[in-house]
């Protein structure tokens, strides 16, 4: 009876460990996401091709032009890897149909690029687990591309080139999981995507992305 009277206290410790441990399981570590969402570039400055008209008085000024991305949506998709309970990496790509447009005053001089690749590797920081709605926040580093067809009008009267090749890019942002099921959940985030203009546009290009997605966690 003695030792039973030991073994007891042990027995209901163990039961109410392992019962609080199975309520705090931690989430799946591995997650496969696929978002949609808007892609909003800002406008940037351009240097115009022109000649110079020099008389004794002076050099006649080469008129100032613009350059605008149209609005369009964006397609994301990645992975995230948790390696603790609040910290995760995660690997991405996203694709959007921006064009390029310039304008020298009024008038438009043509269009150029039709898509914007970007690759990313961001650390994720989620602000809180323990409920459905985990919000977190992320930053990280990666490249994009402003590409489209030669035959543009831009290209061919040569303001800008096919394609700008990859430009080194950051990103940060913040967003929230509401967690439908254990292996299924809802995104929302907003992120801003930073590098510099294609060609010869001057300035820095932001590059502002919502979206929605869903989540399949795995394991």
């Amino acid at each position: 009876m003695r030792i039973i009277r030991n073994i007891v206290p042990w027995i209901l410790f163990l039961f109410f460990t392992c019962s609080w441990a199975g309520a705090q399981d931690a989430p799946p570590r591995l997650e496969l996401f696929a978002e949609g969402g808007g892609s909003f570039l800002n406008n940037g400055q351009i240097s115009p091709i022109c000649v110079q008209v020099c008389t004794p008085s002076g050099c006649t000024p080469c008129p100032s032009a613009t350059s605008s991305f149209s609005k369009t949506g964006r397609l994301l998709t990645g992975a995230r890897l948790r390696f603790t309970r609040h910290d995760a990496i995660e690997a991405s790509y996203s694709y959007s149909p921006n064009h390029l447009s310039i304008q020298e005053g009024t008038q438009s001089l043509g269009s150029a690029y039709n898509r914007v690749d970007l690759i990313s590797f961001n650390y994720v920081r989620y602000l809180w687990i323990r409920t459905r709605v985990q919000p977190f926040a992320t930053a990280g580093l990666g490249t994009n591309r402003f590409s489209g067809p030669s035959s543009a009008g831009l290209v061919v009267s040569g303001w800008v080139k096919a394609d700008n090749g990859y430009q080194f890019a950051w990103n940060y942002g913040a967003g929230a999981d509401i967690v439908l099921r254990r292996h299924f959940a809802l995104r929302l985030e907003l992120r801003d995507y930073v590098t510099g203009q294609p060609s010869s546009i001057t300035g820095t290009s932001h590059n502002i992305v919502p979206s929605v997605g869903i989540v399949f966690r795995l394991k």
